[in-house]
Order: C-alpha cells, then structure tokens, then sequence
C-alpha cells in the first residue's frame, strides 16, 4: 500500500512564526500513559483507548441530532462545560462521519478503493481539469505544498488535466475572488472542472463562488475538494491584531518582503470579515469538504500554539473552528486524527476515490 504523507495545508505560519506565536511552549510534566491500539471502531482502524473512550462519550451525547446542532456557541460552551476539548471535538467527528450523506460518501471510499487497488481509472477522455486554488505563500514556499503539487500529480495519474490557478499568494479574497472568476471564464478548452483548495485558497473561492457562481460560464465547475478550508476565516488574524508587538511584526514582516498584509487581514473572522458569510453552493457544484479533527495529543508542534490558542474558543484545527469548517448540505468527511497540517499518511488510492466520486457522480457516462 501506498501512503500520501499530506503536507500541502498552509496558510499563515511564517507570519505566526515571525510573530513568536509557535514559541516553545512551557509544558508541565506529566505522568506517560501507555494505551492500546487495537480497535477498529468508529470508521477508525487501531483505535487507541483513549480516542475510543471519547468517542463512546461522544455518542451517548442524545440531544445533538446533526452537526448543524453544533454551532460555534453550542462547542465553545461545551468545550468549557467540560472542560475538555477532546470531547468536543470528537463529538464533531462522531456526528460528521453518522450523517447519512456523509456516511454513504465514506461508504464509497471504502468500495472504491478497493477497486482501485485492481484497476486505476483512466479519465483522460473526458477532458476534465482539476484546478487547484493555492494557499497563502505557495510560491515562496513550495516546499510545504500549498500549491497541491501532491494532489495535481495524483490527477494526472487518473487522466486528469491540472494546474494551479494563478491567484496572487497574498492577494485579499476579494482580489483573488476576481483572479478566479476569470480563470473559470477563460478555460474554454476543457469539458469540466474540479477545483481543489486548501487553507486561504478555499477562503479564495468561497468569495469567487460569491461573486460569479451563478454566471453561465460558472457551470462548467463541477465539484469542488475543498481541504483544510478557512471557510470563514480564522480567528488567529484578529489575535494578532490585537495584540500590539504581534502586529508590528506582522506588519513589519510583510512590508520588507513585499507582501500584502491586505490579504492577510482578509482572512480574519467574525462580523464584517470578507469571509463572515453563509456559502451558498451552486447546484451543479459537488463540494467535499475534508475537515481536520484533531485529538489534544495528536496536535502537531507547528500547529500547537495555534490549536491552544483557540481552544478559548472550541474544538478546532489548529487553524480554524470546526464549526466555521461545516458547510450546510455538502459532503463532509472528518479525518480524525489530523490537524491543518495534515500530517497523519493518507493512503493514495482513498485520495483517488475521492476524485473518482466526483467524476462518476458529475460526469456520468
């Protein structure tokens, strides 16, 4: 079997690096803890006793029927009732993966790739084209894979066309929104498309959706992997902005190396933020939307002061809140275990089934 290690979501880290917010961190000792890792429950292989004892707590939790039950107030309060956010966070996993749609979605990949391992699918004659919306410094910073150069590779190997649409790496929302909305326009050449996001990018196309979604030219956009997105930005801007030595870095930082730090800020959340409204899909859009959720000990050390910081706040990725992650009426799929990193292996033929259920359902024979 092979693995895709899925280093790709990035999105604002040399800034909050610049700014000494992922400084080591004071840890008190604790006592270590060995657990087992042999359950296979949940939709999750080697299921450690710790997550499988969340998990069992998540689903005695009857008064949240769905995920929409789950609004940024419900898990922020949840999170401080309990005082613990792996709780909460599994609770969102827990009732992500239980929703029908989803539920039949993860069905699928796990049929699918099992087929997959016999024979790879070859789309190359219907001239489909994976477009892939970048992340914030992904020319600068080829190295982390804000550019979806894993993705794009695993594209072309099932007859895909692919390229990187090319937005400013840090333009506002609104800027690269406009970027996108043109892009779209002008692919005359091929039958279809399927866009791919990660972090920014998905803030990116989220304003585009906005802007041009119901144009006629639009529809040939097809379906839409969205990973990691900042779908309503993240909180981690207005942190910075609030906190004065943070700001002049931050501010300091772009200026001497040319960026935009318009484009940085266009990424805060909350009221009056380009971000701060409901996505509107269009219907001949399919959007599957993939959602880090991260148990506390699983947290990468990029993203753990990120992920404490906004622990005030509830259940989150290390970037954003899984509430500002869900997106009403799409596909959801939790990746438990992961944060916006995405660094946990993900096996390459469950990433070719999620392009195969797009273009089987959108691109019908």
């Amino acid at each position: 079997m092979k693995y895709l290690k899925t280093t790709f979501v990035i999105a604002v880290p040399l800034v909050l690096n610049f700014c000494h917010v992922d400084r080591k961190l004071e840890i008190p000792q604790e006592t270590s803890k060995t657990v087992e890792c042999k359950t296979d429950q949940y939709g999750i292989s080697n299921l450690c006793d710790d997550e499988k004892a969340y998990l069992d707590w998540a689903k005695a939790q009857k008064k949240y029927k769905s995920l929409k039950d789950l609004t940024r107030e419900e898990l922020q309060r949840l999170t401080q009732e309990t005082l613990d956010v792996d709780k909460t966070s599994a609770l969102f996993y827990l009732k992500a993966a239980e929703e029908p749609i989803n539920k039949k979605f993860i069905s699928y990949l796990d049929r699918k790739e099992k087929e997959i391992e016999k024979k790879r699918p070859d789309f190359s004659k219907k001239n489909i084209l994976l477009a892939m919306v970048p992340g914030m410094f992904y020319k600068d910073n080829p190295t982390v894979g804000a550019d979806g150069k894993a993705l794009r590779d695993l594209a072309t190997g099932l007859g895909l066309k692919e390229d990187v649409i090319p937005v400013d790496q840090t333009g506002t929302v609104e800027e690269n929104a406009k970027v996108i909305c043109e892009y779209v326009k002008n692919r005359t050449d091929v039958n279809g498309i399927i866009f791919a996001s990660v972090s920014k990018g998905s803030g990116d196309l989220k304003k585009a959706i906005q802007l041009c979604g119901e144009e006629d030219y639009f529809k040939k956009a097809k379906g839409w992997y969205n990973i990691g997105g900042l779908n309503k930005g993240t909180l981690l801007v207005d942190g910075i902005e609030g906190n004065w030595r943070y700001k002049w870095e931050a501010r300091s930082y772009f200026f001497w190396k040319g960026y935009n730090y318009d484009g940085f800020l266009s990424m805060g959340a909350g009221p009056g933020k380009p971000l701060d409204f409901e996505l509107k899909v269009p219907k001949h859009l399919l959007l599957i939307n993939v959602i880090a959720v991260p148990q506390f000990r699983q947290v990468t050390k990029r993203a753990r002061p990120f992920y404490e910081h906004l622990i005030q706040y509830g259940p989150n990725d290390g970037m954003t809140l899984l509430a500002d992650s869900y997106v009403e009426g799409a596909v959801t799929y939790p990746s438990f275990r992961n944060d916006h990193y995405f660094q946990w292996p993900i096996y390459e033929n469950r990433l070719r089934a999620f392009f195969t259920y797009i273009v089987e359902t959108q691109f019908p024979k």
